[in-house]
């Protein structure tokens, strides 16, 4: 019972930490809400497997690599770069309003998808100290003593898919709700979606100076 209770929690603050919004949470919507829900799974799946990898290295030894600041500051501005080649597919491909489908063609490409998941979930090492921090949480609140390897190994799996889940939600759910948007509101939506992702990536290139 009590394994059992430590992989839901697991799974629970993987879930959690994908709510707030970010440039995956972000691709994934405007994906799924341009009718391209298998384009935006590949999404998750790219960026699930980039947490699991980030996962692996906090947990297992390497994460002191990534701590180093100019392997952060390589990191924020990749990020940075990619996020700001994705605003101008995006402000580019919604001005297309003679379009029905004001997203572009490489939204349906499945390998784009896993390729955008990939970089935008790799451009924030941050995510190695929610492992790290997550790890610390439950071994002081003594939901898994010892921490060993097994464990981790459960503790990452769960995590990870506590995560994707809650991105898999919110494609469905805009993919579902997307037949009651017009075209004119999809054009704007994609608009809006375009200068969040410019002020991500502006952030991104501000924390890779610093």
């Amino acid at each position: 019972m009590g394994f059992t209770l430590f992989v839901l929690s697991a799974f629970a603050l993987g879930f959690l930490a994908a709510v707030p919004a970010g440039p995956v949470q972000i691709e994934v919507a405007r994906r799924s809400i341009n009718g391209h829900q298998t384009s935006s799974h590949s999404v998750i799946l790219g960026a699930f497997a980039v947490d699991i990898l980030y996962g692996f290295i906090a947990i297992f030894g390497l994460a002191p690599f990534l701590e180093k600041e100019i392997v952060k500051a390589i990191f924020w501005l990749g990020g940075a770069v990619f996020l700001t080649f994705l605003s101008t597919m995006i402000f580019i491909n919604s001005t297309k309003s003679h379009e029905i489908n004001p997203g572009g063609k490489y939204l349906k490409k499945e390998g784009w998808g896993f390729f955008s998941g990939s970089i935008l979930s790799g451009a924030n090492p941050m995510m190695v100290l929610w492992w790290l921090m997550g790890k610390r949480l439950f071994v002081d609140i003594g939901l898994i003593d010892p921490f060993t390897p097994i464990a981790a190994v459960w503790f990452i799996a769960a995590g990870g898919v506590g995560l994707a889940t809650y991105l898999l939600l919110l494609s469905f759910f805009l993919y579902w709700t997307k037949r009651f948007i017009s075209l004119n509101k999809m054009i704007w939506i994609n608009l809006v979606v375009g200068v969040a992702v410019l002020v991500i990536a502006s952030y991104c290139f501000v924390v890779s100076i610093r």
